[in-house]
């Protein structure tokens, strides 16, 4: 039997002149950035938009055994750096200084957000 996945969710602002530029983006994600979160064990990445209140939020599972080293071969990866600095200017973080991630920013670009529920189902099909 497979370890369960882990689940995390986070949020930011989108800035409003920037929805279609960002919808876009995102409607053609570059293969070489999928295929790090997938090799960094990273599935079901989902973003969703609330246009009323102008924030993305993302959720994904994580089913690895190594988050912080897995995240730091994403955030280390040349290609999602380069891919980071063309949506980055679409996205306004909620508490942020300094440089963004693409050049070597470290912290939350994304806030983290509390899991309060789940309904108990686990993900399916993980390999």
């Amino acid at each position: 039997m497979s370890k369960a996945a882990k689940r995390y969710g986070s949020v930011i602002k989108l800035n409003a002149d920037k929805v279609a530029e960002y919808k876009a983006l995102h409607a053609s994600v570059w293969p070489a950035v999928l295929a790090r979160l997938e090799k960094s064990n990273v599935r079901n990445y989902t973003i969703y938009y609330c246009a009323q209140l102008g924030l993305l939020f993302s959720h994904f599972e994580y089913i690895g055994e190594d988050f912080d080293g897995d995240m730091s071969a994403v955030g280390e990866d040349p290609v999602t750096k380069d891919w980071w600095k063309v949506c980055e200017p679409c996205q306004s973080p909620l508490n942020w200084e300094g440089p963004p991630p693409s050049e070597g920013g470290k912290g939350d670009w994304w806030q983290p957000m509390e899991e309060v529920f789940h309904d108990g189902h686990p993900a399916s099909g993980y390999q």
